[in-house]
């Protein structure tokens, strides 16, 4: 009988120490926290037992404390708080820009910029990542092709890549004899092709000539009118006629070629000149044939007469008597 009661004393005291010690739960995590692998190996948390924490990837440790304590079947309050990493900008590389519209922070992204005439080499977007920023953008200079050759000229500056540069400059010359058409110079544009075609080189004997001179003569005459014979009327002008020649004639300009060395010269305009004498000359023909047709014109008006003034015969012969009287 002593030891059945012993025995049930010991039983209720375990079972009230056993009341006062119960286990915690399983910690839970909220926001940019985790728990530390050593917390997750872990299968029971009795009374007094720690479990740590720790940012979750990306972010840092701002403030607080990483561990809380199982007390009473209850886990104490978390201190423990996280920012986003900041992987400020990233590292500067020739002829790159970034766009950073999103910010420098944990998850953002930055877009890559070439200048002008560069290429873009990689991704053209880097994101911040717990490592820092991922990819390795670069920019490539843009080129063209190998300046083509022109006939009857050479290339006489040019850069010293075989393929040019963006921003390069082929000049041109034509050999002796022989007159350079178009641009002397090309340059390598930003999308790697050249502002103009190369220029061409022309034998000036080859070239037309283009006006460039008008000669405008204009005559005016004035043919008089048919006279009446009455003493009481004045003359007045019944006619006028007027005649407006205009002739354009073609000066062949003064050529100029470029030689070797780019040496420039005139081309003989001898014949040129010989030219513009024959035209004058033909000017002054036709001017010499107007003033004789208009003379022509001047006396067939003054024989026509009273014909033009509608006058009676009959009342003429009157008119005479009566001044004959």
């Amino acid at each position: 009988m002593f030891y059945s009661n012993s025995w049930t004393k010991c039983l209720i005291c375990l079972i009230f120490i056993t009341g006062g010690n119960a286990e915690c739960p399983k910690p839970q995590v909220e926001g940019n926290v985790v728990l530390t692998n050593d917390a997750l190996l872990m299968n029971d948390f009795p009374e007094g037992k720690e479990a740590t924490f720790e940012c979750a990837n990306g972010y840092l440790k701002e403030q607080g404390s990483e561990r809380i304590t199982c007390t009473s079947g209850k886990w104490s309050t978390l201190k423990l708080t996280c920012k986003k990493k900041d992987c400020g900008a990233p590292r500067k590389i020739p002829h790159l820009t970034y766009e950073f519209e999103e910010g420098t922070l944990f998850g953002a992204a930055a877009r890559a910029i070439c200048d002008k005439g560069y290429q873009l080499m990689g991704s053209s977007y880097r994101q911040c990542y717990a490592i820092g920023w991922s990819g390795r953008p670069r920019c490539k200079v843009v080129t063209c092709d190998k300046p083509p050759e022109i006939m009857n000229g050479t290339i006489t500056e040019k850069p010293g890549e075989e393929l040019p540069e963006y921003g390069g400059v082929i000049q041109y010359s034509c050999n002796e004899g022989y007159t350079l058409i178009g641009n002397k110079s090309i340059e390598c544009n930003e999308d790697g092709e050249y502002n103009s075609l190369p220029p061409e080189c022309k034998d000036v004997n080859d070239i037309p000539l283009k006006p460039t001179a008008t000669i405008s003569i204009t005559t005016t005459t004035t043919v008089p009118p048919t006279i009446r014979d009455v003493n009481d009327i004045p003359l007045k002008p019944t006619a006028t006629i007027s005649i407006t020649t205009t002739t354009t004639t073609t000066v062949p300009p003064t050529i100029r070629v470029s030689g070797r060395n780019n040496g420039v010269g005139e081309h003989d305009t001898n014949a040129a000149t010989g030219n513009a004498a024959v035209v004058i000359s033909v000017i002054s023909t036709v001017i010499v044939a107007l003033i004789i047709v208009l003379f022509k014109l001047y006396h067939c008006y003054k024989r026509k007469g009273s014909y033009q003034m509608g006058e009676d015969p009959s009342r003429t012969e009157e008119s005479l008597q009566f001044k004959n009287n």
